[in-house]
């Protein structure tokens, strides 16, 4: 019942029986066969096709859910009684907000799977809020996400620091200048990222502390990813804040300018399920993201 049930995750996961298939090194038919005979055992319908896609129904739903549970109490066990598997295999599902998901995982999760070639990766991409509901609900094993969430289900461990660096349209009336007094921006319209991004709940914390709040801006633009923001500088919709991390070297249109005393910061967080291991594949490319800011990251001073 326990390879029926992985074989029911992977299937959703891939979204496809022949993708599924060729991942196994199996035909098909065999995994068609394999999923009929898990709703057979069940007595219920668990996928449904609508065009090219696979569509859980209600009872999938709660399978999927059930079977993600199963299956890490499984490992768990395993884990526990010394008879995992030693050998790095099988798939590691991640969760990352933008910027890390963007810009600071993916040559870290080569140089993972140049090392554990069998290791398949899974990367999924979105605000920090979804992401760690993610992890909540087993939909990722962990994820690297910009504000802390701390739960009766979440755990959270510090990854490293990135920095929010204001940027202006060129041709900004306050472009020339050095440095920047945040009230010298209350003129002038804004660009936000979308509510549930830790970059938008760092810049509110910061406002907040200053007594200020976002309403006190001329918000022009909500933005749902920052090569979004990016543009929408450089078309001179309006500044905004750019994660250091995100910006390398200056888009052409856009200038970097500095903050007069004020310094917008925010801590990225490896995000697990409290008091849950991961899988062993999973628990080594989670120590491998850790370890390598604790060596390599450059921090940003107080």
């Amino acid at each position: 019942m326990l390879d029926l049930l992985k074989l029911f995750t992977q299937v959703v996961e891939e979204q496809s029986f022949t993708s599924t298939a060729r991942h196994l090194g199996v035909s098909q038919p065999a995994v068609s066969n394999q999923m009929r005979a898990l709703e057979d055992k069940l007595g219920v319908k668990l996928l449904l096709r609508r065009g090219k896609a696979l569509v859980l129904t209600a009872e999938g739903e709660i399978v999927l859910r059930q079977a993600r549970r199963i299956l890490d109490d499984w490992d768990e066990l395993m884990e526990q009684i010394g008879t995992a598997n030693p050998e790095f295999a099988g798939l590691v599902r991640l969760g990352a907000s933008q910027i890390p998901g963007e810009y600071l995982l993916p040559a870290l999760l080569a140089d993972f799977q140049h090392e554990f070639a069998k290791v398949q990766l899974k990367l999924v991409v979105g605000d920090s809020l979804e992401m760690a509901n993610k992890v909540a609900e087993r939909e990722v094993d962990f994820a690297v996400v910009g504000s802390t969430f701390d739960s009766e289900k979440l755990a959270s461990e510090f990854w490293q620091w990135d920095e929010l660096m204001l940027v202006l349209p060129e041709r900004h009336p306050l472009a020339g200048q050095r440095e920047i007094r945040l009230s010298d921006l209350l003129p002038y319209p804004m660009i936000v990222r979308e509510e549930g991004s830790g970059h938008r709940r760092a810049l509110e914390e910061t406002l907040a502390g200053l007594g200020l709040s976002l309403p006190d801006f001329r918000i022009s633009l909500e933005a749902g990813s920052i090569e979004a923001i990016k543009n929408s500088v450089r078309a001179a919709l309006g500044y905004s804040f750019i994660s250091r991390s995100a910006l390398g070297v200056a888009p052409e249109g856009v200038r970097v300018c500095r903050l007069q005393d004020v310094n917008i910061r925010r801590g990225f967080y490896l995000v697990t399920r409290r008091n849950k291991s991961l899988p062993v594949s999973s628990q080594a490319c989670y120590t491998r993201i850790r370890d390598y800011s604790k060596q390599n990251a450059v921090r940003i001073k107080d």
